[in-house]
């Protein structure tokens, strides 16, 4: 006997607990490979789903923050324009007439969303 009181472990204990620790394992990995490719999937699109409705919630608030934006980023260029008395480069004017389109579909998105979704369902 050992000083704790328990039989010192026989050859059978030591092959038992490695068999339980292998089908252990085994087991891990079947779950992993079996019932990941299954699970995975539904729970990104319940997270995906959440994310979604939570931005939406944020449409009003960072539509106002984008059109701020992009009306301080138009004074900003002109105010650098007239201080340098020079004209804002041509990649300066197509990025932000670009964002003034982006802009202007967002703030229309309310009354042209109705249309498209109609439009899809044909």
């Amino acid at each position: 006997m050992s000083e704790l009181g328990t039989a010192p472990a026989t050859r059978a204990t030591r092959v038992a607990g490695a068999t339980a620790v292998v089908v252990a394992g085994g087991a891990l990995a079947c779950g992993v490979c079996c019932v990941l490719p299954f699970a995975l999937p539904a729970a990104a699109l319940a997270l995906s789903g959440g994310a979604l409705a939570w931005l939406g919630g944020l449409y009003s608030g960072m539509t106002a923050v984008a059109v701020v934006a992009v009306l301080v980023s138009w004074a900003w260029i002109g105010w650098t324009s007239v201080r340098a008395r020079r004209r804002p480069a041509r990649s300066t004017w197509i990025t932000m007439v670009g964002a003034t389109l982006v802009l202007a579909a967002a703030v229309a998105w309310p009354h042209l969303e109705g249309a498209l979704v109609s439009l899809l369902r044909r």
